[in-house]
């Protein structure tokens, strides 16, 4: 027997001394906004977060060897091979 779809809940209560933390996420191509009644949560699901912002702002220095004084710019280099290879001929419809 199949189960019954279950739904998400649409609606949660709190003690008036509980904060209630709005943290903003995305969900593939839409943003949500995930709450938290616990600081300990919210600083839990932003550090989990946290550790794939801290690998993409990584990869912004694997480009640091471009302005190296070692040996030729990578960008004149590839300027040149541009330059010195043959153009593609038009295609033929």
């Amino acid at each position: 027997m199949a189960q019954p779809a279950t739904h998400p809940p649409e609606g949660f209560t709190t003690r008036r001394s509980q904060p209630l933390i709005g943290v903003p996420a995305s969900d593939g191509a839409d943003e949500i906004v995930r709450y938290f009644t616990s600081e300990d949560e919210a600083d839990q699901a932003l550090s989990a977060d946290q550790a794939s912002i801290q690998h993409a702002l990584s990869l912004a220095g694997a480009w640091a060897e471009l302005d190296s004084e070692d040996g030729p710019d990578p960008l004149d280099e590839l300027d040149r091979m541009r330059h010195e290879s043959k153009p593609t001929p038009p295609l033929k419809l």
